[in-house]
């Protein structure tokens, strides 16, 4: 459980003519952790099996065709009769059927676009009593259309001081005033000037000026033309989308169990790839968990009768080995931290399971309330229900919140309560009046939390190093801090001997520290005692949120006793107030936690850094 599977390094070797059985063999066993081939002197790279092309263009079909229906690939029990026979046929006429629908779909969208480009200028004009048709180029008059900040009259009367011979049409928009000038073109150079100067900003109807030949009368009785054309549209629109909507549901069966089919051969005739290869044979070289080795050999020498070599032997010290994670089904969840963070090397210690110990425990101290566990609990229950693929996260929140539950019952607090009525709950130890204590608690929990991960870090180095670099690695800061513990406690006078023993006892272990890890070490002397410090946010987040219900319940009680309207504020306070408060204790509670794991725990022992063991042909999750 504290160490991953054993792993097998292996080689397997053959003849070309049974590349493809071995790769269907082990396809279907889903153990072999295959490590890519480099091309070298010996062997080239392998050539992907003839179907791969063929599977590769089918495959982008069906891809295409389950973007286009906005289908969902989830697992579903759809059966393929005939396998690739199957597919092409109705993968054919299924492309064939949403290309007539689409291309339908898309020239009808086109043309609703424009018309509701020209509806939105006709829009501008449709108050404006001037034929669609004088929108056209003239030799003796010009025009424009567009917003100025002039008001109608003074614009007016600017206009008469150039000429008399203009029509100004002038109407106010959202935008500002619009307005349409007809004028001789004799004064056009000046009019441009005088509308510079009103801040003119010029509109260019280009969809009314592509369809002047078509359209004819006022600017409102085309608009009503090409509303009623608009909506005939959208009906079109509306039946082309239910179509291919009705399409997508028909063969969404057919469609995912196509893409699941075609990735599995697709994944097996490019398996080659990753071999090593010459003209007559391939080497495949993986890794194989230690308990399935001797039956896929049995397998691989049944399926090629006996026409393959397979070598295999122990992982070396260098060697790179995949990390299959062993923890039992109540720690398994909590590998999701693992992936998260990163897998531990081969011959590390996996800390999944102290992971399952602790992170619930620090969880429960910080949000630590009877009624906030119970909603979180209840709250994560039914996401788990909602969303099943995240159901190992959910599993790790309901556990926390349980503990959170046991918590609130040892701090006797349920929502910020610590009386209901005039019945006091019982409590083992209250935080908002044992701060202190609460303070040396969390304090001895960081001390025997980092020195956890200290003596495993002892065990990592003792397995690869041997016992003396383990002893100067590990050991010398456990020495160090009995030395500062033995000279605070004699100068407290709390156990009677002589100060210079703490002070010895700080001396060897620096020394060790030293010899082990230079100057470097020196300088992270105080990182021990900065990391147990930081176990007080165990306290500090929770007094922060049993404060804040406390705050909010007397907010609230205070309304209570005022009565009249002022109850439902109080309601109102109490229910966001404890809302807001239980996700700011959950989010606080989840990061820290994660915190003290990943920095003050596993600094003192995690390199980490391995590769997850991904087995050929296994799906991943």
């Amino acid at each position: 459980m504290l160490r991953p599977h054993d792993m097998c390094s292996v080689i397997v070797t053959g003849p070309k003519n049974v590349q493809e059985s071995v790769i269907k063999e082990l396809h279907n066993l889903q153990v072999l952790h295959i490590v890519d081939h480099s091309k070298n002197d010996l062997a080239d790279i392998g050539t992907p099996l003839e179907s791969a092309n063929k599977l590769s263009e089918i495959l982008v079909k069906v891809r295409a065709l389950i973007s286009a229906l906005n289908i969902k690939t989830e697992d579903n029990e759809f059966e393929l009769k005939k396998g690739l026979t199957n597919i092409g046929s109705n993968l054919k006429r299924l492309n064939d059927e949403v290309n007539i629908y689409q291309d339908e779909l898309k020239k009808i969208q086109q043309i609703h676009a424009k018309n509701d480009s020209l509806i939105q200028e006709l829009n501008l004009l449709k108050e404006i009593d001037v034929p669609l048709e004088c929108f056209t180029a003239y030799k003796s008059l010009s025009y424009v259309k567009g917003y100025v900040k002039t008001e109608e009259n003074a614009l007016r009367g600017q206009l008469s001081k150039i000429t008399d011979r203009f029509m100004l049409f002038y109407k106010i928009e959202k935008k500002g005033p619009f307005i349409v000038l007809f004028v001789d073109v004799k004064y056009k150079e000046q009019v441009n000037n005088l509308l510079q100067r009103s801040d003119f900003s010029p509109v260019n109807f280009a969809n009314l000026n592509d369809h002047l030949s078509d359209l004819k009368g006022s600017a409102s009785s085309n608009l009503r033309k090409l509303e009623e054309a608009n909506n005939n549209l959208k009906k079109k629109i509306d039946y082309n989308k239910k179509r291919l909507e009705l399409i997508g549901k028909e063969s969404q069966g057919f469609l995912t169990a196509a893409d699941s089919f075609l990735s599995e051969q697709l994944e097996k005739a490019e398996a080659p790839l990753k071999f090593a290869s010459t003209p007559s044979s391939f080497l495949i070289k993986g890794w194989v968990p230690t308990e399935e080795l001797h039956k896929s050999i049995e397998r691989l020498n049944k399926v090629t009768k006996n026409k393959v070599f397979v070598h295999f032997e122990p992982p070396k010290k260098q060697d790179k080995v995949p990390i299959k994670l062993d923890n039992a089904k109540i720690a398994k969840p909590f590998e999701f931290f693992i992936n998260l963070y990163s897998m531990p090397n081969y011959r590390e210690i996996d800390p999944t399971f102290f992971i399952f110990l602790t992170f619930p425990i620090f969880f429960g101290i910080m949000l630590g309330d009877i009624g906030y566990g119970l909603v979180s609990l209840l709250s994560f229950w039914l996401l788990k229900k909602k969303l099943p693929k995240f159901g190992n996260f959910f599993n790790i929140l309901m556990l926390a919140s349980f503990v959170s539950i046991l918590f609130g019952f040892l701090y006797g607090e349920i929502f910020g309560f610590e009386e209901i009525g005039h019945y006091h709950l019982w409590h083992l130890l209250s935080r908002s009046h044992d701060m202190f204590t609460l303070m040396y608690i969390v304090l001895g929990i960081g001390v025997i939390h980092v020195n956890i991960g200290l003596i495993i870090g002892f065990i990592n180095i003792y397995n690869d190093h041997g016992l003396k670099m383990a002893i100067y690695e590990k050991a010398s800061w456990i020495i160090l801090e009995i030395g500062v513990a033995l000279l605070a406690l004699s100068f407290l006078n709390k156990i009677f001997i002589h100060p210079v023993i703490g002070a010895g006892f700080m001396a060897i272990a620096v020394i060790m520290i030293y010899k082990a890890e230079g100057v470097k070490g020196l300088m992270e002397l105080p990182s021990i005692f900065t990391n147990i410090l930081s176990y007080i946010r165990l306290m500090a987040i929770g007094l922060s949120s049993v404060t804040l219900a406390v705050i909010i319940n007397e907010s609230a009680e205070q309304l209570f006793h005022n009565g009249g309207f002022l109850v439902l504020v109080g309601v109102l306070i109490i229910v966001l107030g404890h809302i807001l408060n239980i996700i700011l204790g959950l989010f606080g509670s989840f990061l820290h936690s994660l915190r003290l794991h990943y920095v003050e725990f596993f600094s003192k022992f995690f390199h980490g850094g391995a590769e997850k063991y991904e087995p050929f042909g296994l799906k991943e999750e």
